[in-house]
């Protein structure tokens, strides 16, 4: 019984109600469950699993997170599939015959298999914005009404840790929004009834990087419990993303991008000096043992996307995670395929990993032999485990890990001018990968774009590439971008998702990416 009282606040947060006049409307959970909820430790327990939930379903449900390292991206579509033209697409930023393309798969019969729902779904679920926004209203909720447990095993230190939670995974569904699609409605009440317009991303940003700096040392820096690291938010997960959200700033509010990078500094100095040493919290995995990153729960894991193929926590198609697109037998046992889909281009991987310079990951992440192929030959090894190819694909998608965060500190440090300091964190990743320490030759440029090539290198397949193009506005520069954004069209936006037209209904004070129009 108690289960069922727990997840009906959510299904009231999922289930549409045609007749609704209001904004994200809910039910206060109170009418609900009466008082029966929101008494036990286990009630809080139970419900912030389900905001974790919520959130994998958000991001899992789409295309979404392999996006980040298709779109304006320096790969292709191999010939393996002729289908996949929405690589292609996304490629060359044509979102609107992407999703054009999506729109013109009608249902053909009653008995139209999974497969094709599943592609339906890749592309055109993601401008709708409510799966996030049922994230953020459960989170919203849970810090509310967690107030309410008075149970004596319940703790202040216990309400704290989810309050710190709740506060985490909204801020992380705003941040995906505001990749998503810029300015965004913005709210923190537990019960929001009201239209909203959009408020401008670098407030949205701003507002939650204050929110985590108030709860973020209430998120213990790691679990005792292994079945919870990096799956559960923890001080280095809010650290991680406060750290991402100033450097967004920077790149979007540019008359203050040195107190955003000072900012950086003093997080990344927080999670090198303590995250470090706090009962080994946090550390660069062997280079050798980059699956077991990929796998999740690794100590070199900040924030993950928990998948399980024994607990059914998985996504319904494979193509949603970017390791399927780059691999093929044996490691997909599903299918026949002797080619991946997805392949990058021969001149982008001379250009990150030289074929003269020494590096680990080309051998460890790559067969040499095909790692400048274009056919779909090569499998990139980073999400796989040799040893077991038959093994199932159920990685955690990652959102953040130690390296990200260490290159993001030494990007910041580089900025404001501090070359020593960046050139030390650049060379710890460098040192892990077995490269050479930079500068590792007179023609490989200078510390910022070294750092940015590096972030290319470690972080390829992560979901990275195209969001640092655009905080960064490389995505305007051809040197950096391989179909570069002219300045007009990125002001325009033309860098964002279109925003479903269902966000107007009934919400006088809404207005659409115009870009797409």
């Amino acid at each position: 019984m108690r289960k069922i009282l727990y997840i009906l606040p959510l299904l009231i947060i999922l289930t549409a109600n045609p007749g609704c006049k209001k904004f994200l409307n809910v039910e206060p959970v109170t009418s609900l469950s009466g008082n029966n909820f929101w008494k036990t430790s286990k009630d809080a327990e139970d419900f912030t699993k389900d905001v974790y939930r919520l959130f994998r379903a958000s991001t899992m449900s789409s295309i979404m997170l392999a996006m980040g390292d298709y779109r304006n991206g320096p790969g292709k579509a191999t010939s393996v599939n002729p289908k996949r033209h929405d690589l292609d697409y996304l490629a060359v930023n044509n979102m609107k015959k992407l999703l054009a393309a999506d729109a013109t798969r009608t249902r053909p019969d009653y008995n139209a298999s999974l497969e094709w729902y599943q592609a339906r779904a890749r592309y055109d679920l993601i401008p709708d914005w409510k799966p996030f926004y049922k994230t953020i209203q459960a989170a919203n909720i849970l810090y509310k009404e967690v107030d309410r447990i008075q149970d004596p095993a319940f703790s202040e230190a216990n309400r704290k840790q989810y309050k710190g939670e709740a506060v985490f995974m909204r801020c992380l569904s705003y941040f995906f929004l505001v990749r998503l699609f810029s300015d965004v409605p913005y709210f923190t009440n537990a019960y929001n009834q009201d239209p909203l317009p959009r408020t401008d991303m670098v407030i949205v940003l701003k507002n939650c990087i204050a929110d985590l700096d108030k709860v973020k040392n209430d998120l213990p820096w790691t679990y005792k419990d292994p079945a919870n690291r990096a799956v559960r938010a923890m001080r280095g997960s809010a650290i991680a993303l406060m750290m991402h959200m100033n450097m967004w700033c920077a790149g979007f509010d540019q008359a203050n991008t040195n107190s955003y990078y000072r900012a950086v500094d003093d997080l990344g100095k927080e999670i090198e000096n303590i995250g470090e040493a706090e009962q080994g919290a946090y550390t660069l995995l062997p280079i050798e043992q980059t699956y077991l990153v990929m796998f999740g729960r690794s100590q070199e894991g900040l924030f993950e996307i928990q998948l399980n193929n024994n607990s059914g926590e998985v996504s319904g198609d494979r193509r949603y995670k970017f390791s399927n697109g780059v691999a093929h037998l044996p490691f997909l046992t599903s299918t026949d395929r002797l080619q991946s889909e997805f392949t990058f281009k021969s001149d982008y991987m001379k250009r990150i990993f030289p074929e003269t310079v020494a590096d680990k990951r080309k051998t460890v992440w790559f067969d040499v032999a095909d790692i400048y192929d274009e056919t779909g030959k090569a499998i990139i090894y980073k999400f796989f485990n040799r040893a077991a190819p038959t093994q199932g694909d159920d990685d955690n998608p990652i959102i953040f890990r130690y390296a990200d965060v260490l290159l993001l500190h030494a990007e910041a440090l580089a900025e404001l001018g501090e070359d020593g300091p960046a050139e030390i964190l650049l060379n710890r990743i460098r040192n892990r990968a077995g490269a050479d320490p930079f500068p590792a030759n007179p023609g490989e440029g200078k510390i910022k774009d070294a750092i940015y090539y590096e972030r290319c290198k470690e972080l390829l397949g992560e979901g990275h590439y195209f969001y640092d193009l655009v905080r960064t506005r490389k995505i305007m520069n051809p040197t950096y971008c391989y179909s570069p954004l002219s300045f007009s069209a990125f002001i325009s936006k033309a860098w964002t998702w279109p925003i479903s037209s269902s966000a107007l209904t009934n919400n006088p004070y809404m207005t659409l990416n115009s870009y797409w129009q």
